[in-house]
């Protein structure tokens, strides 16, 4: 697909239009800061329009929406004798406009300026549909409902969508958009920032993913699959003691086995944790958990129990087996990105005789030579991340196939 880059001045205008590019490096996120870069000539007018404060919007040939907007926060000259000579070449690039969330913080009082907050209390608790939180976070550190200090003009925040389930939280001097990773979901709550040039302003867009899991099939058999790769990792922590406070037979010892993955991989690895804080010591004739002193109440001691077992548990997730898939999909004339589906749609990969259903969460683009090569590189779900809610059970069961399939073979 073709690819055209729009260029605004720091005012939110469209200035121009930049179709001689050499090469284009674009990075579009799920909720996240998205990133581009464009490679041009130097000392052409097209080159002259990129300018601070200014701005892009990069559009795909057919699609209304742009891929990506963002403003302008790097330049680079570069020059080679043999390639880029002459003036040589301009490298522009930046993040995309999802970063205004990454651009404040969350106050304890957004009613106050940042040196009156020692009049707010120290957190602010939230709570409602995730949706709401969203735009109300929005709105008051960025939107008309912020300090008009904090307003950034050009920027529309619209109405309260009140969508998505419940949450509470709380609020201290937050990244606004790391915040908000916490408040998305892959299924009711997802939003983007994207620059309109007819209305001269960027606009907040909240959306529900799409489910295209039934129409955007990735396969080797449908020939839209370049590469895939799949690996199953041992834990590294099987059992762990963590010890509080006390010593010798008063030091209170409490394990916990993750005796499932023990029995697959026939290992047995061993983490001690050391967890003085917590006010709890052993009864040294039953080795039973009593308080540490007098001086701790029943709910203090309640929740250092109740800790106890989290740090345990949060070690052994650390350490949990890990279930790794990567795939390289590339553009047919089927199923395209961009036209066809766009990062937060749920999709479905079917490898080695399972299939898995979940969401694109980033796209990488490379378009050199002014279009002639291009390379669109989706990740879906937490492929490659290694994070341990993870693929294993869905890695697991591609294994197990194809042993059968070999054994039938």
């Amino acid at each position: 697909m073709g690819y055209r880059v729009e260029v605004r001045d720091a005012a939110l205008n469209r200035i121009g239009v930049i179709d001689t590019w050499i090469k284009l490096d674009l990075v579009v996120r799920y909720c996240q800061t998205g990133s581009w870069q464009v490679l041009v000539e130097a000392g052409t007018p097209q080159a002259d329009l990129l300018q601070k404060g200014g701005g892009v919007a990069i559009y795909q040939d057919g699609v209304k929406d742009p891929v990506l907007t963002g403003q302008i926060e790097a330049f680079q000259h570069y020059w080679t004798n043999d390639q880029h000579t002459s003036l040589g070449s301009l490298y522009f690039g930046g993040k995309c406009d999802n970063k205004l969330a990454y651009n404040r913080l969350a106050f304890p009082d957004p009613a106050k300026d940042a040196t009156q907050q020692w009049q707010a209390d120290d957190t602010r608790k939230v709570k409602g549909p995730a949706g709401q939180l969203i735009w109300s976070e929005l709105n008051q550190a960025l939107g008309p409902g912020a300090l008009p200090s904090r307003q950034i003009p050009g920027v529309v925040i619209g109405s309260n969508v009140p969508s998505g389930p419940t949450l509470s939280d709380n609020l201290r001097w937050d990244v606004i958009g790391t915040k908000l990773e916490s408040w998305i979901d892959t299924k009711t709550t997802g939003y983007r920032f994207l620059y309109d040039p007819n209305a001269k302003a960027i606009n907040f867009h909240p959306f529900t993913p799409r489910d295209l899991s039934q129409d955007i099939r990735f396969s080797t058999e449908l020939g839209n699959l370049r590469e895939f790769t799949w690996a199953l990792t041992a834990p590294t922590v099987t059992r762990v003691i963590v010890a509080c406070q006390g010593a010798g037979k008063s030091r209170y010892l409490y394990q916990q086995t993750d005796t499932a993955s023990e029995a697959e991989w026939g290992l047995q690895i061993e983490q001690f944790l050391d967890r003085r804080d917590l006010p709890i010591k052993a009864d040294p004739t039953t080795g039973q958990p009593i308080k540490a002193d007098l001086s701790v109440s029943d709910t203090d001691f309640q929740t250092a129990l109740q800790a106890v077992k989290d740090a345990a548990n949060e070690a052994l997730t650390n350490g949990a087996k890990n279930g790794n898939f990567q795939i390289y999909p590339i553009d047919t004339d089927h199923v395209k990105f961009g036209r066809d589906y766009f990062v937060g749609d749920i999709v479905t990969v079917a490898v080695d005789g399972t299939e898995y259903v979940d969401i694109v969460r980033e796209v990488s683009i490379t378009v050199e030579q002014g279009g002639q090569t291009e390379t669109v590189a989706p990740s879906i779900g937490e492929q490659g991340s290694g994070n341990p809610l993870n693929l294993y059970k869905t890695v697991f069961e591609m294994r197990e196939k194809l042993r059968r399939l070999e054994a039938r073979m």
